[in-house]
C-alpha cells in the first residue's frame, strides 16, 4: 500500500500509496485541479504557525498538494512540528499516522464556539487498512478511531470545563485500497481490527500527554502551574510572615517542598480523584449531587473537605488540618482570594497551600 513516507522539506511530509486508496474522512477529500473525490493518491502532513487561519483554506490545500506532485488527496494542516509525525505499524495490513497536539482541547462545555473555518487540526489521525471494507466498515472505524481519541483525551485530563473529547479542530481519515472488495460490513471497537486500531490510537495520544512536564500536567489538573500555586502560597504567608527571613528564602524553600510532592505518585492519585471528582459534579453524575447543587458548592457534601485533609495529613502531618482551617478563614474573611477552582480540586489547592506553610513554619519556628 504504501510506496513512500517522504520529508518534503522541514514543514512537510508526504505519504504517497502504490495504488488509489478510497477514503473515508472528515478533512476535505480534494482534487489538486479543482473539485472533490472519494479516491487519493496520498496524504500530506504539514505544519503551520499557531495563528494561521485562512478563509480560502481549500485553495491552500490545493497548492501543498501540487507542491508535492499530488492530484488526489488530504491535507492534515497542524502546529505540531512534522517531525513528531508518529508512525504505528499494526502488522502489514494496518497503519496508523498521527501528529497529536494537545490544545486547546473540546469539550461540551467550551466556553467560546468557533467558526467553521477555522483550521488547524490539532491531532491528525490517518488509519490505512488493507481489508475489504464497506463503506459502512469504513465508516465505523472512522467513529472507533474518535471514540479512541476521545477516550485517551479524558484519560490525559486535558484541561476543559467539562471531560475533553479531544481538541478543537481534529480530523480522522480512514483508507483502504480502492479495489479490495467490500466483505467487511463491521469493524467496530470489539472486533479484531477495530480494537487493534482503537488500542493504537489511544497509546499514541496518551503516550503524548504523559510526554508533558509535570508542570504542564499540573496546569490540566488544578489548573494551576507551579508558579501560580507559589503565588497563592505567599499570598496566604504574608498575613503572618515569619519575622526576620527574606520572603525570597520562603519562595525558594515553597517551590523545592512542591516540586518534592509532585514527584509522589500519592499525591497526584489525590490530584487526579479530585478532577475526576469535579467532571462527574460538572456532569451531573454523582448520585444525590445535582449539577446545580455542585455548582453552587452544596454544604451537604463533606468528602471535598475529607479529601484535602487527607492529603494535607498525609503532606505535612495533622498539624496541616488547622492551617487548612486557618487558610479557608482568611478566604471567607476575604483576606486572601477564593482559589478558581472545582468543589474537589478547591480543598486540594488549600491542602497543598496548607502543607507547605505547616512545613515551612516547622522548619523556621
Amino acid at each position: 500500500m504504501l510506496k513512500r513516507v517522504e520529508r518534503v522539506n522541514e514543514r512537510t511530509v508526504l505519504l504517497e500509496f502504490s495504488q488509489p486508496m478510497e477514503v473515508t474522512s472528515t478533512a476535505p477529500v480534494i482534487k489538486a485541479s479543482g473539485g472533490f473525490t472519494d479516491i487519493v493518491d496520498g496524504l500530506v502532513f504539514h505544519t503551520v504557525p499557531r495563528d494561521f487561519n485562512r478563509k480560502d483554506i481549500l485553495s491552500f490545500y490545493r497548492e501543498l498538494l501540487k507542491s508535492v506532485g499530488l492530484e488526489r488527496g488530504v491535507v492534515f494542516i497542524t502546529a505540531v512540528p512534522v517531525e513528531r509525525l508518529r508512525h504505528v505499524a499494526l502488522d502489514r495490513s494496518i497503519h496508523v499516522f498521527a501528529t497529536v497536539g494537545l490544545w486547546p482541547p473540546a469539550c461540551i462545555e467550551v466556553d467560546e464556539l468557533f467558526n467553521s473555518y477555522l483550521t488547524i487540526s490539532t491531532i491528525n489521525i490517518a488509519v490505512v487498512a488493507n481489508y475489504p471494507l464497506a463503506r459502512s466498515a469504513m465508516a465505523d472505524l472512522l467513529r472507533v478511531v474518535a471514540e479512541a481519541k476521545a477516550i485517551a483525551s479524558s484519560d490525559s485530563l486535558l484541561r476543559c470545563k467539562s471531560r475533553p473529547s479531544g481538541t478543537i479542530t481534529d480530523a480522522i481519515a480512514v483508507l483502504k485500497p480502492f479495489d479490495a472488495g467490500s466483505e467487511i460490513l463491521f469493524v467496530g471497537m470489539s472486533t479484531a481490527i477495530g480494537n487493534k486500531v482503537a488500542k493504537a490510537v489511544h497509546q499514541i495520544i496518551v503516550a503524548e500527554a504523559m510526554a508533558r512536564g509535570a508542570d504542564q500536567v499540573l496546569k490540566d489538573v488544578l489548573g494551576y502551574s507551579m508558579e501560580e500555586l507559589i503565588e497563592l502560597f505567599l499570598n496566604v504567608y504574608r498575613q503572618t510572615p515569619i519575622p526576620g527571613v527574606l520572603e525570597d528564602s520562603i519562595r525558594r524553600r515553597a517551590y523545592e517542598l512542591l516540586a518534592r510532592f509532585l514527584k509522589d505518585p500519592n499525591v497526584w492519585s489525590f490530584l487526579v480523584a479530585s478532577r475526576e471528582l469535579d467532571l462527574h459534579g460538572v456532569s451531573g453524575t454523582i448520585t444525590g449531587l445535582s449539577r446545580e447543587e455542585f455548582m453552587e458548592d452544596s454544604k451537604k457534601v463533606v468528602a471535598d473537605e475529607m479529601l484535602g485533609m487527607s492529603l494535607a495529613t498525609y503532606l505535612a502531618g495533622a498539624k496541616a488540618i488547622f492551617s487548612m482551617y486557618w487558610i479557608e478563614r482568611l478566604k471567607e474573611g476575604g483576606r486572601v482570594g477564593h482559589w478558581k477552582s472545582g468543589m474537589f480540586e478547591d480543598d486540594i489547592v488549600s491542602a497543598l497551600i496548607a502543607s507547605l506553610l505547616t512545613l515551612i513554619l516547622d522548619e523556621y519556628v
